[in-house]
C-alpha cells in the first residue's frame, strides 16, 4: 500500500520549502549555511539537524520552523508552514500521543465521521470491526489495547463509546464490510461470548438495506494481501491502523489504490447463505 510514500512525499515537500527558504537568504552578505542557521536559531553544534531536516529525515517542531523562518527573514512565510506540518500530522500519528489520555476520547472522536461518511467500507482480517462488535466483545478488545499499549484505562468509557458508534448503521448510509475467514475464529472472550459474537454477524448475512458482510474463506487465494486493516470513508479518505501509528491518506490516487484493494478481496468473499455456513463452521469449533 502506498501510506508511507504519501508521508514522505509530504514530509520531503516541506524539507524542500525549509531548504529554499534557508538557502536564498544571506546575512551581512553571506549565504545562510547550515552552520549559521543552527547558530541563528539557537541550536549552536547542531549543524546535524538542519541537514536531518533539509533531507526529510527529521520533522520539525512548530517551535523548530517559527524560529527557522525567523532566523532566514520569511516570518511571512511561518502561517503555511505550520499549516503543511500539520498536514503531516494528520497523516501519521503515533498511537501513544493519539492516545495518551486514553482511548475514550479515540472513540468518541469516529461518531461524528462515521455520521458523515455515506458508504463506509473496511477490510479487517483478524478481529471483528468495532461496529459489528457485542459489547462483551468490545469490551475484550479495547482491554487488549489499554494493556499492550500501557495507556490510561477508560475502559467504561472507550466501550459506551463504541457502542454509540453502532447508531450510525442505519438511515441513508451504507457499510459494506469483508472480513476474512480468521475473524470469526480469533478467541477474544469465551466460548459463549464468542458464540454471542458470531451471532450477531449472522444477522448481517440476510438481506439489510444498510449494511452488507462479505467473508474471504481460507479456501479463496485472495488478489492482494494487505497487512494491515483499512476504513475506506467514501472516496475521499482512507484510515490505516498500523501497529506503532495510525495513517489517514487523503492523495486522490492512493485513496484509489485502496478502493483497488477492497473490490478486489469483496470479489472473492462469499455473502448470504454462504457466509452464514462460514459463521456456522466457526461456531461447531468453539
Amino acid at each position: 500500500m502506498t501510506s508511507h510514500s504519501t508521508i514522505m512525499e509530504a514530509r520531503m515537500s516541506l524539507a524542500i520549502r525549509l531548504k529554499d527558504l534557508r538557502t536564498a537568504h544571506t546575512a551581512d552578505g553571506q549565504r545562510m549555511t547550515g552552520e549559521r542557521l543552527a547558530e541563528a536559531m539557537g541550536w549552536r553544534g547542531r549543524k546535524a539537524r538542519i541537514s536531518k531536516i533539509e533531507n526529510g529525515q527529521q520533522v520539525p517542531s512548530e517551535d523548530d520552523i517559527r524560529a527557522w523562518a525567523t532566523a532566514c527573514g520569511a516570518e511571512h512565510e511561518i502561517p503555511d508552514l505550520l499549516a503543511a506540518a500539520r498536514h503531516i500530522d494528520t497523516l501519521y500519528t503515533e498511537w501513544r500521543r493519539l492516545e495518551r489520555h486514553g482511548l475514550g476520547q479515540v472513540q468518541e472522536a469516529f461518531i461524528p465521521l462515521y455520521e458523515r461518511t455515506t458508504r463506509l467500507r473496511v477490510w479487517q482480517h483478524s478481529t471483528v470491526p468495532g461496529l459489528l462488535q457485542t459489547e462483551a466483545y468490545a469490551r475484550a478488545h479495547l482491554s487488549t489495547i489499554i494493556a499492550f499499549r500501557g495507556i490510561p484505562d477508560d475502559l467504561d468509557r472507550a466501550v459506551a463509546a463504541r457502542m454509540a458508534q453502532q447508531q450510525s448503521l442505519g438511515g441513508v448510509r451504507r457499510f459494506v464490510f469483508v472480513l476474512g475467514e480468521q475473524t470469526l475464529r480469533t478467541p477474544m472472550v469465551n466460548p459463549a461470548g464468542m458464540n454471542a459474537q458470531l451471532d450477531r454477524l449472522a444477522t448481517y448475512t440476510r438481506d439489510n438495506p444498510y449494511v452488507s458482510l462479505g467473508i474471504l474463506p481460507y479456501t479463496r487465494k485472495p488478489p492482494v494481501m494487505p497487512p494491515e486493516n483499512f476504513w475506506l470513508y467514501d472516496a475521499s479518505e482512507v484510515r490505516v491502523d498500523g501497529v506503532a501509528a495510525q495513517f489517514r491518506i487523503k492523495k486522490p490516487d492512493d485513496v484509489a489504490v485502496y478502493e483497488k484493494a477492497f473490490t478486489a478481496l469483496a470479489e472473492v468473499a462469499v455473502y448470504g447463505q454462504p457466509a452464514l455456513a462460514c459463521i456456522d463452521a466457526a461456531r461447531r469449533d468453539l
